[in-house]
């Protein structure tokens, strides 16, 4: 009677076993298909509201290549390779800048001579820096611009930045 009574024990034991792991099973699925099924709906308002958010691109933007520079960084013993472009918005300031394209370039250097090397790695500092480009050539306009747009400079961008 032992032997019937630890057989039917163990039978018990297998039973409840296959029960947890099915409801183990089903409440691990629910709670997938709830997760896979409510992140795709909160997804959805961030990227239209990352897509509003975004400025509109220009239909044709003008860009203005800057050339290399390769200026002795503050420490004295690196130095910095960078290729710059300027995206602009309007084809008069386009123009503009063309003819002072000597003013534009020693503006780029004065600045590029600032950095150290602390500066040039951080990608913050990269960004104030293209700031203050912008900033500084912005002066060279004529108080009363031919151009619509108050401010023509949209960005300056790096085609190469290599410190060495």
């Amino acid at each position: 009677m032992a032997d019937e009574e630890g057989g039917g024990g163990g039978g018990k034991k297998k039973m409840i076993i296959i029960i947890v792991a099915v409801v183990l099973l089903l409440v691990i699925g629910i709670v997938v298909f709830l997760l896979m099924s409510g992140g795709e709906e909160e997804e959805l308002p961030e990227v239209e509201q990352q897509v509003s958010d975004v400025a509109e691109p220009l239909a044709e933007p003008i860009f203005l290549p800057l050339e290399s520079f390769v200026v002795n960084l503050k420490d004295g013993r690196r130095f910095l390779k960078t290729t710059i472009q300027l995206m602009l918005s309007e084809p008069g300031a386009s123009a503009y800048l063309s003819v002072r394209l000597v003013e534009v370039k020693d503006l780029v250097l004065a600045e590029l001579q600032e950095l150290s090397v602390e500066d040039v790695k951080q990608s913050d500092a990269r960004e104030a820096l293209k700031q203050r480009l912008i900033s500084a050539i912005s002066q060279l306009f004529p108080s009363k611009p031919e151009w619509e747009d108050p401010e023509p400079i949209k960005k300056v961008l790096f085609e190469e930045f290599v410190i060495q």
